[in-house]
């Protein structure tokens, strides 16, 4: 009795907070989906006027969150492949796990003030995309090490000992057996790590910019749609901004579930196609 009281509480809960986030989002959709169109997603913005679009934005945010993901995947899976298979060690497990959560917590604006500090000033580079993807790789690689640690922790040991057991060396376990059997697990992992990458702003103000340059460049400025949210919430003049807001956080909204949904559906059919 006292259990299905516990369950009936869990479910109105959760229905509470379902109906919370519909209706946050359906109020998002309603205002934004009226000013979203071709010419939204492919122009430039504009300070003032009501015909500014998206278009660098998003293109800043794919190629850096893209960027981003290519160098930490590989850093971030040598990682947790050295932690997993080769750390034998406990002085050298507790010590990797420290830093790992230590960089975890480091608050994602403290990131980007460092890469400000030590990129910008120290290197005398610029505001600029290539900047941002220093950031976000700074911001990415811990969680990636840790993702992916999970995943090759999820292997069953009785694998490893398997294929050791039939002659295969550890490196050939870890490349035929452990890596096919975890990678469901990573690819899914990576999603979310896109996912996270694409809505943050605070790192990338120092490192990116709050604007667009005529010509695209790494080196040149790089507003990202959740920086370009944020401006539109808090810093712009023109005529319509909070729907211009609402819109870009509809697509910026639509791009996040796009990735998770495409990594869900790709980590499910590995996952098939391994069993």
């Amino acid at each position: 009795m006292k259990g299905t009281r516990w369950h009936r509480l869990a479910l109105v809960g959760s229905a509470i907070a379902l109906i919370v986030f519909a209706s946050l989002v359906g109020g998002l959709l309603w205002q934004g989906l009226p000013e979203i169109s071709w010419h939204f997603l492919w122009s430039p913005p504009a300070e003032t006027g009501i015909f500014g679009g998206i278009g660098p934005e998003l293109l800043n945010t794919m190629t850096m969150v893209g960027a981003a993901s290519l160098i930490t995947v590989p850093l971030g899976l040598a990682g947790a492949v050295l932690r997993v298979e080769y750390g034998a060690r406990p002085g050298f497990i507790l010590l990797f796990d420290r830093i790992r959560y230590t960089f975890l917590s480091i608050p994602t604006i403290v990131i980007g003030l460092l890469v400000y500090q030590w990129v910008i000033v120290g290197l005398g580079w610029s505001l600029s995309i290539g900047t941002g993807v220093v950031a976000l790789t700074a911001m990415n690689w811990p969680f990636v090490v840790d993702m992916s640690v999970s995943a090759l922790e999820g292997v069953p040991d009785t694998f490893r000992e398997a294929s050791l057991a039939l002659g295969g060396t550890r490196y050939l376990t870890l490349l035929r057996v452990v890596l096919p059997t975890a990678l469901p697990a990573l690819v899914s992992g990576l999603g979310m790590a896109m996912a996270r990458l694409m809505g943050e702003s605070a790192a990338l103000i120092f490192t990116a910019g709050i604007n667009v340059s005529k010509h695209w460049a790494f080196s040149a400025p790089g507003e990202t749609l959740a920086v370009h949210l944020w401006y539109l919430r808090t810093e712009s003049v023109a005529p319509h901004a909070d729907a211009k807001a609402a819109a870009t956080g509809v697509v910026l909204l639509t791009l996040v579930v796009l990735v998770l949904y495409v990594s869900q559906k790709l980590a499910r059919w590995l996952k098939a196609v391994d069993g």
